[in-house]
């Protein structure tokens, strides 16, 4: 009994981690995506009011996608505002409900898991072989490393929703 109490505590203590690491990264991701903005805004008011755009927008918009894009995943699984389309599903009853969440959440685990581990295999070998933007020559290794970093944190709590998701099945 007291070690279940010790296990307890120490998975609260970790998805408290987990959830303010996501809540912080979010966060960053909010603010990439606000220079996103402005940075789009300038280039637009800098090529038709002055005729001279910002060199290099595109590539760097699309570098901080990256970041804008996968680092508020996680936080969005955890606060559970996603999208979701269950039109089907609520006509089925509580347990076949909680059996799919449980096979949902275990596919989105491994396959963010996968493209977590391979986009990290692609970021060692754009770092090994000196890979840069065409125009700006920033090197697209970091940010691969950003994708890995988010990847893995969606597929890291997608993975703790599912062991509550079996402890539910289980349970009934």
């Amino acid at each position: 009994m007291k070690e279940a109490t010790r296990f307890e505590k120490v998975s609260m203590k970790t998805r408290a981690g987990i959830e303010n690491f996501s809540k912080i990264m979010a966060i960053i991701a909010s603010l990439v995506l606000g220079a996103m903005m402005l940075l789009t805004l300038g280039d637009v008011a800098g090529r038709y009011f002055f005729n001279r755009p910002i060199r290099g927008t595109w590539e760097l918009v699309g570098l901080l996608l990256v970041f804008a894009g996968t680092w508020g995943l996680a936080y969005c699984q955890i606060k559970r505002a996603h999208i979701r389309v269950d039109i089907l599903l609520v006509k089925f009853p509580r347990r076949i409900r909680e059996f799919v969440n449980f096979i949902s959440y275990l596919v989105g685990a491994v396959g963010f898991g996968m493209i977590s581990w391979q986009v990290f295999l692609m970021a060692q070998n754009y770092y090994i072989h000196d890979y840069v933007t065409d125009t700006l020559g920033i090197p697209i290794f970091p940010f691969m490393i950003g994708l890995t970093i988010g990847a893995g944190l969606i597929a890291l709590v997608l993975l703790v929703d599912f062991s509550r998701s079996l402890a539910e099945v289980i349970k009934k």
